[in-house]
């Protein structure tokens, strides 16, 4: 069968990759920071956080973590040095074989041990994170910013089974708002649903036809289900539990969900059950996003919880994100490599590897290695490489094969001993680029990519050109507010830093 997180956890406790936290962590003041503490110090771990304040339910970050691909290569089976082109073959392979997922009877299903509706449904009875300082704030709505960052579940038609992510606050015992990002297939699904689009105006809404969206949440599932849920290359109503399968060679076990039509993995640990509402909205919180700035408080669907179902001593399954780096950068960086390591293939055959930096806000910044057969190879590649992530990409830098793209030392020795500002530099101006590059905002909004470019003429004997790069922000310009800790909560996650480290386990 696909790994189950309790398996999961049991062979990680083996390798010695689990970091058991023992001193007690407030959920909504500190753990997000530990988490990011981590992250920046490459504890290159999961973090089980055995004494959440006010909780008796665990915690469990960095099921995949935030600081290289190694557990992304061990879910594909595929060698570290060859994570990127290895996982496109084997998603390649797995797109086009069927492992159809089975059913099994609520007994079976260790995610139904306990079921809350009605009265009963209380989401403050779970240790939900607030992720970074100012999470949640910049609107009435705001209580402690507490955002559910799991694998959401949705089916949009019979044997369709789509898995993905999206920004979850909590906003009341059973309700919170969800960000569906626009041209997702889980946006295309709820506007199926609905009968109008996301953000169409009132006037084209019929209330009579449109049909609520059901969607859960699951909590505590294997690293191939969190990997299967970021990545955006499979299909819009494609079987996800049967590409898992194929990936796996077994079948994935599912369960009915309680009040809505979903089907569930049923090894999970958490279910959160509900159902968008046809046009009904309110306004979420300010959140960290990708690019580590804060987004601006937007309206988002609400979304109204119709059941939780838990086992009976359940672990809370945390996907991280926040200031880059994170874990959710770090998943989204990959699967973004990937995309553009498929679409270079097509047109460069030889390009040896592609690694989209999660440092860089998991899109704005590629670098890839070709094996350089002709001038113009790398031109070519700076310019696929941008429209494969559909105007994401900004900044992007080719590499000869021997050089190891992963590794900053060796991209840096490159640079500077394999450009020449004056020949290999590329800038195109007022290209499309992303509605929340902080430098595209109001009137500032001309994104450039940049890309740079190892092969032309012959280089004069004892030349060389200077090359400046202004890294700092125009003065003058209002700009996102940065994602930045929280001194008195760093603080207090020196405290806690200083007990885990005391405890030997870092």
């Amino acid at each position: 069968m696909a790994q189950a997180f309790r398996e999961f956890l049991r062979q990680q406790e083996e390798k010695g990759d689990i970091l058991r936290i023992r001193p007690q962590v407030d959920t909504i003041s500190e753990m997000g920071a530990v988490i990011a503490r981590a992250d920046y110090d490459h504890v290159d771990k999961g973090l089980l956080f055995e004494n959440p304040k006010g909780f008796d339910i665990p915690v469990f970050a960095n099921t995949i973590g935030g600081s290289g691909y190694r557990r992304i290569a061990d879910t594909f089976g595929v060698p570290l040095k060859h994570a990127v082109p290895g996982a496109a073959q084997k998603m390649r392979q797995a797109l086009a074989g069927n492992v159809p997922p089975v059913y099994v009877d609520r007994g079976a299903a260790p995610c139904k041990e306990l079921v809350f509706t009605g009265a009963d449904i209380d989401l403050t009875r779970l240790p939900i994170l607030r992720l970074n300082p100012a999470d949640g704030s910049d609107t009435k709505e705001f209580l402690d910013g507490r955002f559910v960052c799991g694998v959401a579940c949705t089916k949009p038609a019979e044997n369709a089974y789509n898995l993905s992510y999206h920004r979850f606050e909590i906003t009341g015992r059973n309700k919170g708002s969800v960000w569906i990002f626009r041209g997702t297939g889980d946006a295309k699904s709820m506007e199926e649903f609905w009968g109008a689009k996301i953000d169409d105006r009132s006037s084209t809404w019929n209330h009579d036809k449109a049909r609520a969206f059901p969607m859960a949440f699951v909590i505590g599932v294997g690293p191939d289900m969190v990997l299967a849920a970021a990545n955006a290359a499979l299909p819009h109503k494609n079987n996800d539990f049967a590409y898992v399968g194929a990936l796996t060679g077994e079948p994935v076990k599912l369960v009915k969900c309680e009040t809505i039509d979903v089907d569930v993995p049923a090894d999970a640990e958490i279910v959160i059950e509900g159902v968008f509402k046809p046009f009904d909205w309110v306004m979420q919180g300010r959140f960290a996003s990708f690019n580590g700035f804060y987004d601006d408080a937007r309206r988002r669907p609400a979304f109204h919880v119709t059941a939780i179902t838990m086992r009976r001593q359940p672990i809370y399954q945390h996907v991280h994100i926040g200031r880059p780096l994170n874990e959710c950068n770090n998943i989204a960086a990959f699967f973004r490599s990937v995309r553009v390591y498929v679409d270079l293939a097509q047109v460069l055959p030889n390009v040896v590897d592609v690694f989209v930096d999660p440092a860089a806000g998991c899109g704005f910044t590629v670098h890839v290695a070709i094996d350089k057969r002709r001038i113009g190879e790398p031109r070519m590649a700076m310019m696929r490489a941008y429209t494969a992530l559909q105007g994401f990409c900004k900044h992007v830098f080719v590499y000869d094969k021997d050089i190891d793209i992963h590794n900053p030392h060796e991209r840096d020795w490159a640079l500077a001993h394999r450009f020449m500002a004056d020949r290999d530099l590329l800038v195109i101006p007022n290209v499309i680029g992303m509605t929340i590059d902080p430098l595209a905002q109001a009137d500032m909004g001309a994104t450039a990519k940049l890309g740079v470019y190892d092969g032309h003429d012959a280089i004069v004997r004892n030349t060389r050109t200077f090359m400046g790069v202004d890294c700092t922000a125009p003065l003058g310009l209002k700009m996102m507010e940065r994602v930045i800790p929280d001194p008195a909560i760093e603080a207090s996650v020196d405290r806690i830093w200083h007990q885990i480290a005391q405890g030997g386990a870092l």
